[in-house]
Formats: structure tokens, C-alpha cells, sequence
């Protein structure tokens, strides 16, 4: 009990202390200033970019295949494939989109 009531007390004296300018934090935090171009943010667009275009690739490969094999008489395969490719055209596309809008909202946000 007495750990209970020191806490107790611990907690109703720290509540009293004034702590505004106590620790320096800002309330407008900055991205810090990067050093030789190297910026963090810019680097995880770059790989989100390059996902994007390698999961394209394969996509656009599957509904490819699922059309080569519905050539060969299973013609439900192949309107799938052809559905199917147009959803990926249309995800890649609405994907790479994004990334300038992130960056445009970024940079009006930022500065």
C-alpha cells in the first residue's frame, strides 16, 4: 500500500509542476534538413513506384496467361483474363496516379 500511495502522490505533485516550457518541444514540428539530396520520404515514393510497376508486370502476365490458355477451348478462362487485365490496367494506373497527388498534397502541407 504505501507504493500505492507514494505513486499517489507522486502523481498529484507532477500534475501541480507547471511543464510548458519544461522539455523544448515545438508544436510545429519541421522535417529535419537532408544532407547531399538524400531525402527519406522521396526514397519510399521511389520503391512504392517501382512495386507498383513490378506488380503491373505480373498482372498484366496472369491475365495474359489465363488468355493463351482459354485459347485452347476453355473460352470462360480467357473472358476472365480479358477482365481481368482490364481491372489491373485500371489499379496500376489509379496506383501510379496516386503517388503525384501524395507529393503535390506533401508539398502544400509542408511549406
Amino acid at each position: 500500500m504505501d507504493v500505492l500511495n507514494a505513486t499517489n502522490d507522486l502523481v498529484t505533485h507532477m500534475a501541480a509542476v507547471p511543464m510548458d516550457g519544461a522539455f523544448g518541444w515545438s508544436t510545429n514540428p519541421d522535417l529535419p534538413a537532408f544532407e547531399d539530396g538524400h531525402d527519406p520520404i522521396q526514397q519510399v515514393f521511389n520503391w512504392g513506384q517501382g512495386i507498383i510497376v513490378v506488380i503491373g508486370i505480373i498482372g498484366i502476365l496472369f491475365a495474359a496467361g489465363k488468355m493463351a490458355i482459354g485459347k485452347f477451348g476453355r473460352s470462360d478462362l480467357a473472358a476472365d483474363g480479358v477482365g481481368g487485365l482490364v481491372w489491373t490496367v485500371m489499379g496500376i494506373s489509379l496506383m501510379l496516379v496516386a503517388i503525384p497527388i501524395i507529393r503535390a498534397v506533401a508539398n502544400v502541407a509542408g511549406g
